[in-house]
């Protein structure tokens, strides 16, 4: 392993561990930095169209209640527009977490593409319920069939960004991973998920938890799989 490689997974950890601070975005911008080096030239390209599709999407969803519900940014601050900053620096973060971990899984296009969504949504399954009790946003409207009260159109709306984001990322860059970094997916998706379900207001704590356990029912047996297949044939090669 590279010298630059553990300093990039030092500086994920670190961003876990300070996960309530604004130090947590400086020191994933660093990380991913020094990953677009070597190990992960295009993920710029990724980030870019995280943050610009995710911006103007949750423009769409505070303006025009699509595609995630009616809601409202509150006390998430600064602001542009009505969005929180913050948000699509995190679909560009969680985003490039999601397709690291499904591309280590995964050769096959379709199944990739589809899987990193999946996992964007297991992530947002954490992120509102702590967000929503923090009054970061608040929902105006919600559906009956509900996650802790937030409309099941959010996980919809997230699913389908997100599937976006990573099918124009494929489209307009190489989206080729050293393989030294790519099999670090499944860990640190882990320890994301771990960390929000540590950070956890007591009152949202379940969520979290949930999420939590879902995401190690997905990926241990899929990494497991994985990493026994390397070095032979891949079941899902393209």
């Amino acid at each position: 392993m590279s010298n630059r490689l553990k300093a990039t997974l030092l500086l994920i950890l670190l961003a876990n561990i300070l996960k309530k601070s604004p130090v947590y975005l400086l020191l994933y911008f660093l990380a991913f930095a020094l990953l677009s080096w070597k190990e992960w030239k295009s993920l710029p390209t990724l980030m870019g169209l995280a943050v610009f599709i995710g911006f103007f999407a949750e423009l769409a969803g505070t303006h025009l209640c699509l595609p995630f519900g009616c809601y409202e940014y509150v006390n998430l601050q600064p602001q542009l527009f009505g969005v929180a900053l913050f948000v699509p620096l995190a679909w560009g973060i969680f985003g490039s977490v999601a397709y690291l971990t499904a591309s280590f899984l995964f050769s096959r296009k379709v199944t990739r593409l589809l899987f990193g969504a999946l996992l964007m949504v297991i992530f947002d399954l954490s992120i509102d319920p702590i967000m929503t009790s923090w009054e970061a946003w608040v929902w105006i409207r919600t559906t009956s069939v509900n996650w802790f009260g937030i409309p099941w159109t959010n996980y919809i709306g997230w699913f389908l960004v997100s599937l976006t984001i990573f099918y124009l990322y494929e489209r307009l860059s190489d989206p080729s991973i050293c393989s030294c970094l790519g099999r670090f997916g499944p860990a640190i998706y882990l320890l994301e998920v771990s960390t929000f379900a540590l950070y956890a207001p007591a009152s949202v704590r379940t969520p979290t938890l949930i999420a939590l356990a879902l995401s190690f029912l997905l990926l241990v047996p899929l990494t497991v799989r994985r990493l026994k297949n390397e070095g032979g044939p891949n079941p899902d090669a393209r």
